[in-house]
């Protein structure tokens, strides 16, 4: 890892706390107090005020940023990391270092996607494009406390507008490059008598921004997008502080994506090449399209198709009463995503990988009950029940010739593939606490708990799949209904205390115990261990030790807050593609002993003159390997490089090794100048920038793999009428150009060759937003 790749750059900023308010503010107006009021701990606080390490972002900011999708949050939000994967199976947020991205049902990810209380199953079915936001809070370090059963890293809370007692109705219309286009109208307002209820909606399109030159291909462009999703919310207030918020949201995506670009191909030589056997072929190949490989890369020549239909829906029932001096909270909901894809994994047209096919489908079903005690008395706590179910089903299959007729070993005119039918439930009950006591006006003690049991059940079963000749290449056909399953009762606990050093500071220091349940490992190269028994994980159990410092001034012009931790994760679940001897690779998923992270996040705003606001955020992390003895080798490493064979396996120890997509610095920036033009209008100009350290993309620490440093540099100008009715903005995001990638990984079927994962953010793109407001 480098350290200090842009220490000098110029001031590095972010939408921390400063931008919840900045967008709002009216140019004339004295500087905003900075009071934001999160629910992290499940009750509405000031931001200031909560013992955690938080970043609020408004859906302002997010709108201020041109911030418009789950993917893009890790550009403003240090500390964490997006891996997009090539589809949403696969997709994976890492907070701190910590997370899994996975091609695995029967494995929950560390992070934790909340959508106005309600803990997804699977961090897919959370991810989509923003619109109609309140805020989204990233709370970082283990939440299990208080957010439900899959929080050992952390948690993103997203936040959507609710109705509002006036009528207001807003919509925005964004043109960019690419034909992008990006459209949400809203309304909101009172129905009759003590009904409100607000309803938006939401289209956003864009091009693919990869090319496809195989003249025969019928996708010309890739990695396009193409979504649009509803959502409504009607409450009705019984009494006063008796109400029952009913929810309802659809989002549909349709978009031909997944497509990663050649970096780098194989040259030839013994191991390399096709399945190893020392011949080349997606070079030459790629080569006779006029493909060249490299960093800056945006071209494939492949004749399968790419595609990824996802839609998710979800409907919610929230009651809230008071009981006597305390507050009942019920939330109630059922959700379903459903997702197909497919990607042509070897880039060229060739049918080693016809299909690659995936089709899942999740259900959720939860309940949660909170009391909540009185906010004014010396002792003060939140006492709740937890049930959670879910039902996973994917059907898979992988068919093609594997480049074996190339070598001869398959007939002209015969292809090879398998079919997994695949099944995954879990039970999650739960009982929980927290409680604050104030010793004294300045000095709180804190303590929370869960306790849980989890219930998890895996099956699956492998055939030829229809129309194919045999299994594909290194798979094999299951004889039997293979299963697995794991229970376990754990107890997850929360320790603190908190000081105010006077009116304006505070310091706090915490310890927590969080925990991530076993899980079954499934797929199409997933083995039983005997008999017809499917390998499992043990559960992922993190420690973290977190001190922190608050400080707001009493004018609201500078605020500051830094906050250091040490996590150590017991059996991290770490999912890898390993190398196989055929050639091939497979992904699997292993406890890799013991993990480490440690670092710090420090934020600060300062308003030095009317209309100025100035943010800056750093994030420091250190994440390692403590222990990983057998982890699997990465392709081609030699023994020189520390691999050696134990037990006819080739393995290498990790310890000391950097953790996958954890960079070491993160820097944020934004400056923000708002100005009035006239009794009734007022202009503004912003510059954002975001710097972000070396990170390995491989769990196995292929130094091929390492995406380096790279800095982004976004713009907006924008003018205000008629009392911010009207607002007409133009942007800008890379400014500069810099080409970076996102991952990087070994090629298929081409050993000793590397493939990337490019995202839009890696082009400059311009754009215009138009606005309306009453």
């Amino acid at each position: 890892m480098q350290r200090g790749f842009l220490v000098g750059a110029s001031l590095l900023a972010m939408s921390m706390p400063s931008a919840l308010f900045a967008q709002e503010r009216e140019p004339n107006d004295p500087p905003a107090s900075g009071v934001i009021v999160v629910t992290a701990q499940r009750v509405e606080q000031d931001i200031q005020d909560v013992p955690i390490s938080i970043t609020a972002i408004s859906g302002a900011a997010l709108q201020a940023r041109q911030i418009d999708g789950f993917d893009q949050l890790q550009y403003i939000a240090p500390g964490v990391t997006f891996n997009a994967g090539v589809n949403a199976r696969q997709s994976a947020t890492t907070i701190r270092g910590i997370g899994t991205g996975l091609f695995n049902i029967g494995i929950e990810a560390s992070t934790a996607i909340a959508i106005d209380g309600v803990v997804m199953g699977r961090e897919g079915a959370g991810i989509f494009d923003f619109a109609d936001i309140e805020r989204i809070e990233v709370l970082r370090g283990p939440q299990g406390t208080l957010f439900s059963k899959n929080a050992s890293a952390g948690v993103v809370s997203i936040i959507t507008k609710g109705p509002t007692d006036t009528f207001q109705a807003e919509a925005n219309a964004a043109y960019g490059s690419f034909d992008e286009v990006n459209l949400f109208a809203a309304v909101s307002g009172p129905i009759a008598g003590p009904v409100t209820a607000r309803v938006s909606g939401y289209r956003n399109t864009r091009d693919g921004y990869v090319r496809n030159l195989n003249p025969t291909a019928l996708q010309d462009r890739l990695n396009n997008r193409d979504e649009f999703g509803f959502r409504a919310k009607i409450n009705v207030e019984f009494a006063p502080g008796t109400d029952l918020l009913l929810s309802g949201d659809y989002v549909k995506r349709d978009q031909e994506s997944g497509a990663l670009t050649l970096r780098r191909p194989s040259t030839g030589g013994a191991g390399t090449g096709l399945l190893g056997s020392g011949r080349p072929v997606i070079g030459p190949a790629s080569a006779a399209l006029g493909i060249v490989p490299g960093p800056r890369n945006r071209d494939i020549g492949s004749e399968g198709l790419f595609t990824s239909d996802v839609d998710t829906w979800g409907a919610s029932a929230q009651f809230t009463t008071g009981l006597g001096d305390f507050d009942f909270v019920s939330l109630t909901s059922y959700r379903e995503w459903n997702s197909v894809d497919n990607n042509d994994a070897d880039l060229v047209p060739l049918p080693t990988l016809s299909i690659n096919l995936g089709d899942l489908a999740q259900t959720q079903f939860s309940q949660e009950i909170r009391l909540v005690s009185p906010r004014d008395k010396p002792f003060t706590y939140t006492l709740g029940a937890f049930y959670f179910e879910q039902d996973i089903t994917q059907d898979n299959i992988q068919g093609g010739t594997a480049g074996l007729n190339l070598l001869g070993a398959l007939p002209p005119g015969r292809q090879v593939g398998t079919q997994l039918e695949s099944d995954f439930s879990e039970k999650n009950y739960a009982v929980f606490g927290q409680g604050e006591f104030a010793v004294s006006d300045a000095l709180s003690l804190i303590a929370g708990f869960r306790v849980l049991r989890s219930e998890v059940f895996g099956s699956q079963f492998k055939r030829v799949a229809p129309g194919f000749s045999g299994p594909f290449a290194g798979q094999v056909i299951s004889t039997a209904l293979e299963q697995a399953s794991d229970r376990d009762t754990a107890v997850v606990w929360r320790l603190g205390t908190q000081y105010d050093i006077d009116e304006n500071s505070s310091l706090f220091a915490t310890v927590t115990r969080g925990y991530k349940a076993a899980g079954v490992v499934q797929g199409l190269t997933i083995r039983p261990v005997s008999g017809q028994t499917l390998p499992t994980v043990r559960p992922e159990i993190p420690t973290q030790y977190e001190i922190g410092f608050r400080h707001r001034s009493d004018d609201g012009r500078v605020t500051a807050n830094l906050t250091g931790f040490y996590t150590e994760v017991e059996d991290f679940q770490a999912q890898t593609l390993v190398p196989t001897p055929t050639g091939t690779a497979i992904f699997t998923v292993a406890n890799a002993g013991k993990v480490e992270t440690y670092g710090f996040e420090g934020e600060l705003t300062i308003i030095p003159v009317n209309g100025l606001t100035l943010s800056a955020a750093v994030a420091y992390t250190n994440a390692t390997f403590v222990s990983f003895p057998n982890a699997p080798c990465y392709q081609l490493q030699t023994v020189q490089q520390g691999c050696t064979v134990v037990s006819g396996q080739r393995v290498q120890d990790l310890e000391g090794k950097s953790l996958a997509n954890a960079p070491e610095l993160v820097m944020n920036g934004l400056a923000r100048y708002d100005a009035a033009l006239g009794s009734t209008a007022g202009g503004f100009i912003q510059l954002g920038v975001q710097s972000r350290g070396d990170a390995q993309s491989s769990l196995l620490n292929d130094p091929n793999t390492i995406v380096r440093a790279y800095t982004l540099v976004d713009g907006q100008v924008g003018i205000n009428l008629f009392d911010n009715r009207l607002s007409i903005v133009g942007f800008v995001r890379n400014l500069f150009d810099q080409s970076f990638v996102e991952s990087i990984v070994g090629a298929t079927f081409d050993t000793g060759g590397y493939a990337q994962f490019l995202s839009l953010e890696a082009r400059r793109t311009l754009g215009v937003r138009l606005s309306l407001r009453y």
